[in-house]
């Protein structure tokens, strides 16, 4: 039984329990998730887990099946279903590239260059790991300048996910294009710098074109 710490809702305790079940394997494909089990194993009432469960259906880590209940669904996120989120991805960047091109005396962007540097810098020393991390922090910061909350928390859910649930192929893209990626943001510094934010896309571009000759 996970503890649970003074002020922890219930229910997203009962979610986080179930989705490290199913992150970590111990629930596999297929597997039937049943409220009464649950309830005796987290020593809680019935509702809050399932609430939970909804909740999980809703982020695609279980399919519920009409007069059967809730099972756990095929999380693993290939090449292909990997660049269908990064098309996602792609659109709202090009949506904060254009708030930045039409408010470029309003938005501060040394936050951006930051991290680009730190990316930079990772991939240089040969830090594919903290590199890789530090883009997903670079794409995060970028599209949040659009001062969304929906799209900040559908890109860290997006992240999250392909963490817990990516092949290793998919691991590897980011690492392996590594180094066109770092050309690239070195470029996007000096547009940055030189506020002539029109060419960004064009960076996007090549990092995407790049990442997927990788792949495929």
């Amino acid at each position: 039984m996970p503890k649970i710490a003074k002020g922890d809702r219930l229910e997203s305790v009962a979610f986080e329990y179930i989705k490290n079940k199913i992150t970590t394997g111990v629930y596999p494909t297929g597997y039937r998730v049943v409220e009464a089990k649950l309830s005796h194993e987290l020593n809680m009432s019935r509702t809050p887990i399932r609430r939970a469960i909804i909740n999980l259906c809703h982020s695609g880590f279980l399919v519920h099946q009409y007069n059967r209940g809730a099972f756990v669904q095929n999380t693993e996120i290939n090449i292909t279903e990997f660049f269908s989120r990064m098309k996602l991805v792609e659109l709202l960047i090009y949506e904060s590239t254009e708030k930045l091109v039409l408010r470029e005396d309003y938005i501060v962007v040394d936050d951006i260059i930051k991290i680009a540097e730190k990316v930079i810098y990772y991939e240089k020393n040969r830090e594919y790991e903290l590199m890789r991390g530090a883009f997903e922090d670079f794409i995060s910061i970028f599209i949040g300048k659009l001062n969304n909350d929906y799209f900040n928390r559908v890109i860290q859910d997006l992240w999250n996910e392909v963490n817990d649930n990516a092949t290793n192929e998919v691991r590897l893209i980011i690492v392996s294009a590594s180094d066109r990626i770092a050309e690239e943001l070195a470029n996007m510094i000096e547009i940055l710098k030189s506020w002539n934010y029109g060419q960004l896309k064009d960076c996007f571009q090549h990092i995407m074109n790049a990442m997927i000759l990788i792949a495929f």
